[in-house]
């Protein structure tokens, strides 16, 4: 099984994408910030990051890019 995080400010948007992934029986994390997103990434090992590119805290490629 494979681990995803999400990384989405908007609520709905995260909770749809947590459905669609969850149906596919993927395990999903979720986080709404860069700052939650982080300490998500360095207690998780993870296969996937999908990131909303613009955040409250920065831009969802800084997580990526340090995630690398």
């Amino acid at each position: 099984m494979s681990d995803i995080l999400v990384i989405e400010d908007e609520e709905v948007i995260r909770a749809a994408l947590l459905r669609l992934l969850e149906r596919h029986d993927y395990r999903v994390l979720e986080a709404g910030s860069l700052g939650e997103a982080e300490r998500r990434c360095h207690a998780e090992r993870l296969d996937l990051i999908i990131a909303d590119l613009r955040l409250p805290d920065g831009q969802g490629i800084d997580i990526i890019e340090r995630a690398g």
